[in-house]
């Protein structure tokens, strides 16, 4: 079953995988929670502020993303 499968490929392609793979998953990653972080701070900051403006904005900013389907964003980005 196995006879005409090449594991060699595999064995050469790993240390490509796990270094720039995972370099660029952790990269990925770090950035994505640095983003996450700063915009949630600044959103959380404008809801706390004396202006309704910004606190409007915000919060409507939070319900429209909270009301979305995760499937559906993940469509989007796809």
């Amino acid at each position: 079953m196995f006879g005409s499968f090449d594991f060699d490929v595999i064995r050469r392609a790993l240390p490509y995988l796990f270094k720039e793979g995972m370099t660029f998953t952790l990269t990925l990653t770090a950035l994505a929670a640095l983003g996450g972080l700063v915009f949630g701070t600044a959103l959380a900051l404008m809801r706390l502020s004396g202006l309704k403006l910004l606190g409007r904005i915000a919060g409507l900013y939070v319900d429209f993303m909270r009301s979305l389907p995760l499937v559906l964003v993940i469509f989007w980005f796809y």
